[in-house]
This record gives structure tokens, sequence and C-alpha cells, in this order.
């Protein structure tokens, strides 16, 4: 896998902040973007306890921008019926969830105060690997994704 040096998108700074990234995640970029726009804001501990939910199949993730060809779902969350489960992405997501835990531990913050004030999603490396007897090329999406909370 390439190494890439990602810097943070957001100039937020301050003692009172941790944040964690994910670089390079196999994981679709569509549906982390979507992801993001649903626990932006959230508290994270309430962020966290969503995408369990999420992963065990009680909620789901509301689709605002890539809804083509997404089916509805019952109930409606925040305006949208639209929605889907992703759960590779959500596990990936519960990962970055419990690395900026650690970070803001690690600073000395309460974690049951923490608030996510910034959550981005980005493509990553497109890695290709090319089968010669059989004459084609598989691609491999990647994404990056970062997070920011704050007490």
């Amino acid at each position: 896998m390439a190494m890439v040096k990602k810097h943070y998108s957001t100039t937020i700074t301050g003692g009172k902040t941790a944040r964690g990234m994910l670089v390079n995640a196999p994981i679709s970029t569509k549906w982390a973007v979507e992801i993001s726009n649903a626990i932006r804001g959230m508290p994270l501990l309430k962020a966290e306890e969503y995408l369990k939910r999420v992963l065990a199949h009680k909620e789901w993730i509301p689709i605002r921008r890539y809804k083509r060809d997404v089916p509805h779902r019952k109930g409606v969350r925040g305006g949208v019926k639209s929605g889907r489960y992703m759960d590779k992405t959500v596990r990936y997501f519960l990962k970055l969830i419990e690395n900026v835990k650690n970070n803001a531990r690690q600073k000395g913050l309460d974690v049951s105060k923490l608030r996510i004030v910034h959550v981005s999603a980005s493509k990553g490396y497109r890695r290709m690997r090319v089968q010669p007897m059989l004459r084609r090329i598989i691609r491999r999406k990647s994404t990056h994704v970062e997070m920011v909370v704050s007490e």
C-alpha cells in the first residue's frame, strides 16, 4: 500500500481538542461521506452507540446525497426515508472513534463531554492490480477520513 502524507483539512486548534485520522481505508468514499454527515455534531459516545445500532441493523444511516437506487426504510430520520446499513464502513468509523477516544484520554480530556466538531471524508489512493493472463485491471478504492472532537 502506498504511503501518503495526509494533512487535516481543518485548522481547529486548542487544548481541549483531540483528533484522529484513517488514511487509505478500503471503504467507499460515498458511504463515508453519508456517515460523516449523519454523525457530525453528535456527542462522541452517542455517535458510537448510534453506529453500533446501525451495525446491529436496528437503525440505518439516512442517505441524502448519493440516493439513486437506494431503497426506503421503515420510518423517517431527519426528513429522509432512504437509507442503508453500510456494515464495512461503519466498522471502520467505529475504529476511528476508538482511536479518537484514546487520543483524548492521552491528552487528559473527559471522554463523556466530547462532541464531534469536524468529520470529513475524501478520496484516497486508487490502487490498480493487473491480471495479465485474464487481460483485466482490478481497481481498488480507498478513503481518507478525519475526525476532530472538542469538549
